[in-house]
């Protein structure tokens, strides 16, 4: 009986595991696509500072394009593709750690910088 239950627990531990990687890229490949993005700070570790950038706003669109429009209207394309543990994003030819991502704050780290970005959803 013991073994039974021991058995029955490790396979669900293995299928709970191997089910998270998929679950943590999908949560978070929906947050990118149903949320309008803004960077809220620019941080740089390096200097110790915040720095001022152009503000803009971020679409991730399902196909894998990036639209990001500033307050002039001027438009970028891009590229983005979120890795299969939805731990990294690549934007472009930059990869970032994604450190947080919610449905309301994202905040994506390239070596000693740190963008937050707030939904304006």
């Amino acid at each position: 009986m013991k073994y039974k239950i021991l058995i029955s627990y490790l396979l669900l531990s293995i299928l709970t595991i191997s089910c998270g990687t998929d679950f943590s890229y999908t949560i978070n490949k929906k947050r990118l696509i149903n949320n309008l993005w803004k960077v809220n700070t620019y941080v740089d570790y390096n200097q110790n500072n915040t720095v001022d950038i152009r503000s803009a706003e971020y679409s991730f669109n399902e196909d894998g394009t990036l639209t990001k429009v500033y307050d002039n209207n001027d438009t970028i394309l891009s590229v983005w593709q979120l890795s299969d543990d939805g731990d990294y994003l690549t934007i472009g030819s930059n990869t970032f750690k994604v450190t947080e991502l919610t449905n309301r704050v994202m905040s994506l780290r390239y070596g000693d910088v740190e963008m937050f970005f707030v939904s304006l959803n």
